[in-house]
């Protein structure tokens, strides 16, 4: 995911997200609020269109990429414990 995200920008929205718009705002915080929302906005349906049913359904809802990718981090990491004796 790392190297779709990095390949379409967006790599850093997912991993930090962005600052939402404070008013009164100028034009040009207007501007970069509106181009990082929309690469959110991408990388949210990559996330969608890359994930099978169940991972799915945990994303499903989420508002920004960002959130979406913690979800995922967060379903898939699970405890160091379990990791272990799956190994």
């Amino acid at each position: 995911m790392n190297a779709l995200f990095g390949f379409q920008d967006v790599l850093d929205i997912v991993k930090n997200g962005y600052a939402p718009l404070v008013e009164p705002a100028t034009e040009v915080q207007r501007q970069a609020f509106k181009e990082n929302r929309k690469k959110d906005c991408k990388a949210l349906f990559f996330l969608h269109q890359c994930v099978d049913g169940s991972h799915f359904e945990k994303i499903a809802f989420a508002e920004t990429s960002k959130a979406a990718w913690d979800a995922l981090a967060k379903a898939c990491s699970g405890d160091d414990k379990l990791k272990r004796v799956k190994l």
